[in-house]
């Protein structure tokens, strides 16, 4: 099988249609669900995941048990400890 430019122009045509059409579900679906999605796709490729994605998932998307970023799972600073008794984590 031979990698032709037309191969590659189908292939990225499908994934921007993958993704033009995954942009206008959510838009339908709703933010849970895309929320979702996200974590999906943050623990299938390993991603790390930072204080604002976590908020985002939480409190935005409303994910009950969002994957937790390092300094939030096992807080060793004063400000960690702090943040995370404030919000009950």
């Amino acid at each position: 099988m031979e990698f032709t430019v037309q191969t590659g122009i189908q292939i990225l045509l499908a994934i921007a249609t993958y993704l033009l059409g995954m942009a206008f579900a959510g838009s339908f679906l709703g933010r849970a669900w895309m929320g979702t999605v996200d974590v999906f796709l943050h623990k299938t490729f390993k991603m790390e995941v930072t204080v604002g994605k976590y908020f985002y998932w939480k409190y935005f998307c409303n994910i009950r048990n969002p994957p937790k970023p390092k300094n939030l799972a096992q807080p060793r600073g004063l400000a960690d400890q702090l943040v995370c008794k404030f919000l009950d984590l």
